[in-house]
């Protein structure tokens, strides 16, 4: 005997209020970054993808990175060679030629600026950029040196 068809539909509707969604906003990030930090966290920890990246780095910077033959026991040890490889470098440099993918920002947003660091503020010396709003005295909560 045949299914009769239903002469009405009853709907029915979850409604979440706004802390289960934030609930579930937070569940859905924390599932997100573990989805992509796992792989990436393997990927560092592998010594043969980690030559590469830093084989790469080594080549944007302009220097040769040396693996020996004998290869690395572990990821730590092959970044210790990277940095005294890259140390060594730095102090050979006469001049800092300067960022290619830096020049091409700056050629396509004409208001990017890179950070050098040459203008960096002074951490011990109080940065105040409009003395009629914020008048020092006193001391600095930060550094406990006077203004």
């Amino acid at each position: 005997m045949p299914k009769p068809k239903p002469d009405q539909v009853i709907r029915h509707e979850i409604v979440l209020g706004r802390s289960e969604r934030e609930l579930i906003s937070d569940g859905l990030l924390a599932y997100q970054v573990n989805r992509i930090s796992t792989p990436l966290v393997a990927l560092i920890s592998d010594v043969s993808a980690m030559s590469l990246i830093l084989g790469a780095l080594a080549t944007y910077y302009g220097f040769k990175f040396e693996i020996p033959q004998q290869g690395y026991d572990s990821a730590l040890e092959l970044y210790n060679d990277f940095r005294i490889q890259y140390d060594a470098f730095k102090e050979t440099v006469t001049e800092i030629t300067p960022d290619p993918i830096g020049q091409i920002l700056s050629i396509l947003i004409p208001t990017y600026r890179p950070f050098t660091g040459a203008n960096r503020p002074d951490p011990f010396i109080p940065q105040v950029e409009n003395p009629d709003i914020y008048v020092p005295t006193g001391s600095n909560p930060v550094f406990g040196s006077p203004i």
